[in-house]
């Protein structure tokens, strides 16, 4: 390796370090504001947001389910409308309420346990909880080792995690170009899923999923104007 590649490359890191490093701020700003969490999960996605999130229905299995990271509670009133026993956690106490509120607006109904304030990486769950676990555009945590190690713990034998990974507007209307210029300059080029459906952190996580006994499995999902990654994974029925 040349001089100047090793520069312009360790450049790239630290660039690369420096926008996640960003990325992680801000995510952490929206995990404590409803309002901020709604806006910036709705207009520079051209309201597609919702949509994709919905993926992760049609990919449930059986009536338990955990949704890991519940934002403001929208795919949690959801699976709850669909006759779902749905249980949710988040770190955050801001969107364990956001969800709370979510549900009584819908008119569903909010038990003592049916929301909590927890972390991943300690799922306050006995093991073979869950026929599904499911996390819609999570942080790094997905790939925590010790995260997965929880998740798999909770599911049933033969029971599926189910990850909306990520999702990109393609710049095929004019109007929408704006927006995908957005998209890059918060999570690079490198990061959208036009780039590839194995891209490196894909890749990264599948190898962990394996590690921790889940046999995963990755879908591109296109629509008019947008793809979407989905990574599900399965646990051994005879575990």
């Amino acid at each position: 390796m040349t001089g100047g590649t090793r520069s312009a490359r360790t450049w790239a890191e630290r660039r690369d370090g420096a926008r996640w490093r960003i990325v992680r701020w801000l995510f952490e700003l929206l995990y404590r504001n409803r309002a901020l969490y709604w806006l910036a999960s709705t207009i520079p996605f051209a309201g597609q947001w919702r949509v994709w999130q919905r993926l992760a229905l049609s990919r449930l299995t059986g009536p338990d389910t955990l949704e890991v990271g519940c934002g403001i509670g929208t795919l949690m009133g959801d699976m709850l409308e669909r006759g779902y026993h749905a249980r949710a956690i988040d770190r955050s106490p801001q969107m364990v309420a956001a969800t709370r509120r979510e549900l009584r607006r819908r008119g569903l109904p909010v038990e003592a346990d049916t929301v909590r304030q927890a972390s991943v990486q300690a799922l306050p769950f006995a093991e073979a909880s869950f026929d599904t676990v499911v996390s819609t555009f999570p942080t790094d945590y997905i790939a925590d080792p010790v995260a997965l190690r929880e998740i798999a713990r909770v599911l049933r034998p033969g029971g599926r995690l189910v990850i909306v990974l990520g999702a990109s507007l393609l710049p095929a209307r004019l109007i929408l170009r704006p927006l995908v210029a957005l998209q890059r300059l918060v999570y690079g080029r490198g990061a959208q899923a036009t780039v590839s459906c194995a891209g490196t952190i894909a890749a990264s996580l599948m190898g962990r999923l394996r590690d921790v006994g889940l046999a995963p499995q990755a879908e591109c999902v296109s629509g008019p104007f947008w793809v979407a990654y989905v990574v599900m994974a399965r646990k051994a029925a005879n575990v």
